[in-house]
């Protein structure tokens, strides 16, 4: 028999067998439960999210501070395992001319210095006050006085036509000070003394007149008498008929009158000398080291022995108005 003949009634054999009713289905094959790491295994992988795009954002810029960037937080989604902890790279570009740092809005403050302000100085008839340890002792002797500088009291400032020369009138004088008193020591050079007037007229004879300026700094340009200026006299008072040394404050008008000031005087053959420790109080000063106070010293004349009368003035300041405290001199307390 041909094999071509023979393999056809081979298949018509096994298919009529296939299809006869007393055959049963064939069993299925059954897989054994796969173990749990080969699931793993096959399992389909979830893709992992994708990381944050990292966009630079702007801060609000605290007063004065400058504007920086930041990165933008991770999606609430990821978690430490899918999605690493991002740190800020290159791509958060730091701000750049186009986005300047705001100008501070408190302008800068000076430094500090500790250059003491200048005080202002009367450039005539300036006087040195010299200091004393301990007060002088006013009996007419200036040997006390010897480290002190003598000043002239030489302009006359008054009755120039009655004036006949420096032995007429003028006057030395020097200055001390210590925490009571402001002394004064004056030699005069006058050829009749004659003081016969007392009081608020003692002007109207042989006497010495104080201007002072207790607060120059304020009212430096000030041309008007002011409260803080003050016209005090002195007078050496009289052997004969006996009237004693005494002073009177004319100016301010509103406490004028007699004020208790030490003073010694004594008659020369050429004149008088005077030696008077002035109280702080009089002129309402608390005296201070280094301090300048606007001052003039002026000794007057009379000589007429028949009536009082100022015939005559000398200064220690050319310029000096009575009334114009910026014509007046410079008094400084030296220590």
């Amino acid at each position: 028999m041909k094999p071509k003949i023979f393999t056809l009634i081979l298949i018509g054999l096994l298919l009529a067998a296939c299809t006869r009713p007393f055959n049963s289905a064939p069993t299925p094959f059954l897989f054994p439960t796969p173990d749990l790491t080969l699931t793993a295994i096959y399992a389909v992988l979830t893709p992992a999210a994708p990381e944050p795009t990292l966009t630079p954002t702007a801060e609000v810029p605290h007063d004065g501070g400058a504007v920086t960037a930041t990165s933008q937080s991770p999606a609430a989604s990821a978690t430490p395992e899918t999605v690493p902890t991002q740190t800020p790279t290159a791509t958060s570009v730091p701000p750049t001319a186009t986005n300047p740092p705001p100008t501070a809005t408190t302008p800068p403050q000076p430094t500090p210095t500790n250059t003491p302000v200048p005080l202002l100085v009367r450039p005539k008839g300036q006087v040195s006050a010299y200091y004393f340890t301990s007060p002088p002792t006013l009996d007419g002797n200036f040997s006390e006085w010897s480290n002190a500088k003598i000043y002239p009291s030489h302009a006359i400032v008054y009755g120039k036509d009655n004036w006949s020369g420096n032995a007429d009138l003028q006057g030395n004088f020097q200055v001390g000070w210590d925490a009571s008193n402001l002394y004064i020591a004056v030699s005069v050079s006058d050829q009749l003394y004659v003081q016969m007037a007392t009081g608020g007229e003692l002007y109207k004879g042989d006497s010495i007149e104080i201007l002072m300026d207790t607060n120059l700094q304020a009212d430096f340009y000030v041309e008007g008498l002011s409260p803080d200026d003050y016209q005090l006299g002195i007078s050496p008072g009289n052997p004969a008929p006996s009237r004693s040394p005494e002073a009177f404050l004319w100016f301010p008008s509103t406490i004028s009158g007699g004020r208790s000031v030490q003073i010694y005087a004594s008659v020369t053959s050429d004149g008088y000398v005077l030696e008077a420790a002035i109280p702080w109080s009089t002129f309402g000063i608390q005296p201070q080291n280094g301090q300048h106070y606007g001052f003039a010293l002026s000794v007057s004349d009379n000589d007429n022995d028949s009536a009082a009368a100022q015939q005559s003035m000398a200064s220690s300041v050319p310029s000096r108005r009575l009334t114009n405290p910026t014509t007046w001199g410079d008094l400084y307390l030296s220590r």
